[in-house]
Parts: structure tokens; sequence; C-alpha cells
């Protein structure tokens, strides 16, 4: 069974894990990509230089109803600054086309003069107006849902009044069938929507950030820590909310102090201090009175977008213009961990490769199976031009397992390839763009003691494995590899001269593995080679 390439690539663009039956593709588990777009930073332009391909969700922000109720006059938004009604048909046309959906984000965090009291509007008496009128916004506009951003003191008013989640009640009870409601939320008391709306959105997306600063935070502390991220997510999960509902949000985007600006966006910070700063948290010295800039780099969000995977169905961008663009892209990151883990993210099924059409498929450890099909990694990037490694396509159960091509006389039982740059953790290399087959990006700079590793790799059974590397090296070198940040090693392989940086062979080696899951790290203990990937595979 096969799919066209333009069904391929639909696949691709909405981060969905799903099977095809009848002919038609059925909705099911999907990792949510939700990028903010503020109104006032020009969103046609920014949608313009955004990869849609990576996205799933849009939420323009922000919206506000004037003093009577109202969001639009003479066609227009009343209180969304700098956006027009050509800017949001542009935005939302251009975004469906490419299989996103784009919800409104309502009030924010800094409300501007142009809007109403949301207090008084919110009151029964007034609700059903606003209700109605934010109804037929998303009407007007074919928008696909509406996020609800009220923060803060105005939150806490509102809901103290007993007027939140009964607005909440009625925006969902008004939307039409297949209509999102989503909702922002901290998670400070004071600042958390109440538990009793959370059964009437459809996800929730975690603000864990900016907690830094004179009356934010410890003086000295990452604004957005790994560690806050835990703590936030653990918040949520103990007030009810759902792994499939919750979505952790990250920053793109950084605070200054002392002597620094107070504020920059990640494109800023490369632009300034040079591409090298994309693989760390901090410029300058953090510590209580030092001057220092605080942002997450791509290592951190790599880590969080593993974090998101695991405990909840996705991540949260604010917001989508502080980008960089290129290599160094937040997004390109968050983008490569989620194509790197789809395995994980369905659950559990017979381990099974096939052979089908003459190209070869495997399934991970962790896919679904449904429906009398498995979800398999297409493990030949040559086959369709201009196609990631990754995706996603239901094979039969008929057909897995079987060998249907000239060329395979038996099939492994368990296989798993890791785009090295989709590394959580590293030390001392840099990402370039390849020209391996397949395209993408692969590490290098590589020097003697340098490193990367790969959190969260399932092993489902004991034995030997074999480890494949697609390497490149002008002289020759020396690769290790390691579990669990070296605790366990499993030894070297010499890497030959293939003649240049971007001349790739694939070398070899086999090593013992106990079931369970570990950091994979490879190690050099020479320097001088690049790498793009590396596979197991179970003999």
């Amino acid at each position: 069974m096969t799919l066209s390439s333009k069904i391929v690539k639909k696949i691709l663009g909405t981060s969905a894990f799903c099977i095809l039956a009848s002919s038609s593709l059925m909705a099911c588990a999907q990792t949510k990509v939700i990028g903010y777009i503020p109104s006032y930073k020009n969103m046609p332009a920014v949608i313009d230089r955004t990869d849609l391909s990576k996205l799933t969700h849009l939420n323009l922000s922000f919206l506000n109803p004037n003093a009577s109720g109202a969001v639009v006059s003479g066609g227009n938004p009343v209180c969304m600054e700098g956006a027009s009604a050509s800017d949001i048909h542009y935005v939302v046309n251009k975004a469906h086309q490419a299989g996103v959906k784009v919800l409104v984000s309502i009030a924010g965090g800094v409300l501007p003069a142009c809007s109403g009291n949301w207090q008084t509007l919110l009151q029964p008496a007034n609700r059903a107006t606003v209700v109605n009128n934010l109804l037929q916004f998303v009407n007007t506009f074919n928008l696909d849902g509406l996020d609800v951003d009220i923060e803060g003191v105005v939150l806490t008013n509102i809901d103290n009044a007993g007027n939140y989640t009964p607005f909440i009640q009625a925006l969902r009870n008004g939307l039409p069938a297949g209509k999102l409601l989503t909702s922002a939320t901290a998670s400070y008391v004071g600042g958390m929507v109440p538990t009793s709306s959370l059964p009437y959105f459809d996800f929730v997306n975690i603000m864990s950030y900016d907690a830094v600063g004179p009356g934010w935070g410890q003086a000295g502390v990452e604004h957005s820590t790994y560690a806050m991220a835990v703590s936030d997510i653990n918040i949520w999960k103990a007030r009810g909310l759902t792994k499939q509902k919750l979505v952790l949000g990250v920053p793109f985007y950084g605070y200054g102090f002392n002597g620094y600006a107070a504020a920059y966006d990640f494109n800023s910070i490369l632009s300034q201090f040079g591409a090298s700063a994309a693989q760390s948290d901090v410029i300058g010295t953090r510590c209580a009175g030092c001057s220092y800039i605080t942002y997450n780099g791509i290592p951190t969000i790599r880590s969080k977008t593993q974090l998101a995977l695991q405990e909840g169905s996705g991540v949260m961008i604010w917001e989508l213009s502080q980008d960089a663009a290129g290599t160094n892209s937040l997004l390109a990151a968050i983008h490569s961990q989620i194509g790197g883990n789809n395995s994980s993210s369905s659950s559990s099924a017979n381990n099974c490769p096939a052979w089908v059409s003459g190209k070869q498929y495997y399934v991970g450890n962790k896919v679904s199976y449904q429906g009398g099909y498995y979800i398999a990694e297409y493990d030949n990037p040559g086959y369709i031009p201009n196609v990631s490694t990754y995706f996603w396509e239901p094979i039969s159960a008929s057909a897995c397992g079987t060998t249907t091509s000239s060329s395979s006389s038996s099939v492994a039982a368990f296989t798993r390839l890791i785009q090295a740059e989709a590394y959580t953790s590293m030390n001392g290399v840099q990402l370039e763009n390849t020209t391996d087959t397949g395209g993408g990006q692969n590490v290098g700079w590589i020097d003697a003691n340098d490193w990367v590793a790969h959190a969260n790799i399932n092993f489902p059974t004991s034995g030997t494995y074999k480890v494949e590397y697609r390497v490149a090296s002008v002289s020759g070198a020396l690769l290790s590899l390691d579990l669990n940040a070296g605790a366990i090693q499993l030894g070297q392989v010499a890497i030959p001269a293939t003649g240049g940086w971007q001349t790739w062979t694939t070398i070899s080696h086999n090593v013992s593995i106990n079931a369970g899951t570990y950091s994979v790290g490879i190690f050099a203990p020479q320097g001088g080679w690049n790498i793009n990937w590396l596979r197991f595979t179970k003999l």
C-alpha cells in the first residue's frame, strides 16, 4: 500500500500520526505545534517567512472587544493592534492552504487602551453580547476556533466574581462542532485558569516562562528553565489536566540585565552575539547583580520538546516573529525533535518491518496498530524527492513481516533511525546543512572530547544490536558510543577518510544492550568528522 507524494507531504505538514482506511485520512492523535503571531508584528510578513509545514496551529493575538462588547466595526477588528480584515484573511487563507488551523487569541497579558473592561463585559448582563460577537468573528474570518488568554489580576477578578467558567462554557456551547476552544495560562496562584473551566477546553497552553527578575523570580536564574517546565507540568497534572490537553509553552525571547537591553528576541541575540549563541542559554555571567541575557537556546528547546512529548501533547511558542532563520531556527529544532520521536508518541504495537512494493519500511517500538494497519517509518529518503527522512505510512498487517522484495531474505525485529541533529544535549558541536541523501542537517565542527546525546531512546528487548553511523571525514577519526552519560560504554569504531566533509559513508559495529530506556551518547575521542544519523537494528 502506498501514498502519493501529495498525501505524504500533507502528513508531514500536520505532524499527525494517522492511519489510512477506505482511501480517507482518519483523524487520530496529533502532536501540536502552536505558534502565536502578535497582530502588531505585521502578521502577513511573519507568516510569509514561517515554515508552515512545521506547525499545526496559529494563534493570532490579541483581539479585544471595546466597551460596548463589539469586536468589529466597518469590517475591521475594533481592538486588534496593527491588524486589518485583509491581514487576517491573508493569514488564514495561507495557513489553511498549508493544513494549519488558525485561532484568534483574545485579551492578552497587557490589555490595550482600546479594550473594554473585561470584568464588566463578562458580567451576566453583558456576557451574551461578547460571546455572540466573538462567535461571529470566528465565522466571518473562517477561523478554526478561539484561544482565551485572560491573565493575571483580570483573570483573578473575573473568576472571583464567578464569571470566568460561565463565559468559557458559553463559548463552548456556541462554537460549531469541530471548532476549537483553547486557553493560555500561567502556573502561579492568581494566574491560573480555574479547574472548573478545564472540561470545556480542547487543550491548554501552559505559559512556562518569565520567572526571572524583580517580582518574577530569583535574580540570576534563567527565565524559563527546564526545571520550571517540569514543575509547571506537574502543577497542571495535579489540577487534573490530561496529557492530551496539556501543551507546554516555550519562549523565543530572552531578558537582559545590568547594562543589556531589557528584552531580546532570539533572532536578535544571534544577530548581535553570533550563531554560537544558539547553543547556549546565556550571554554573560548569570548571577545576582551581574550583566547577562537569559533565554532558551536550541539544546534547551529540544529538551523541553522531549518533555512535552512525554507529558503532554505538544509545544506552544511565544512567538513566531522572534525566531531565527535557517539552521538556527528554534521552530526547526522543535520539528526535528518531534520527527525523531514520533514513535514514542503512540501506543505500543508489535515490532515489525516490512518490504512493500520494493520499498523498505520499519515500525518503531511504540507505534499504533489500528484497523489492521501498522504505522511505519519510511527508511529511504531518496525514494520520493524532497521528502524528509521521517514520515509515517500505514502498512497492512498482511504485508508486515513478509518479504516481497528479492533484495531481502529476512526482516529484523526492531530498528530505530536517529537523526544526529535531533540531540537533546551536546558539547562543542554545531549544525550545518547536508548534501547527503534526504537533505536536512548534520552535526559538524566536532573536536576531540565533543559529544551529543539523545535522551529517552527505548530498546524493547535485550540482545545484540547493529549500530550504523552515517559519517564523513577528510582524514579519518574515531567515534565512541555510550549510554547514560558514559555510565555504559558500548565501544569505539574507526571513521575512515572519505575525502570531504560532505562525502558520506556508512560504518557499523555490533553492541550488546539490555532492554530499557537510555540517553544515547556519541563521543569524539578524536575530532575531525561529521555525522548525519545513526541507526540501531536488533540482530
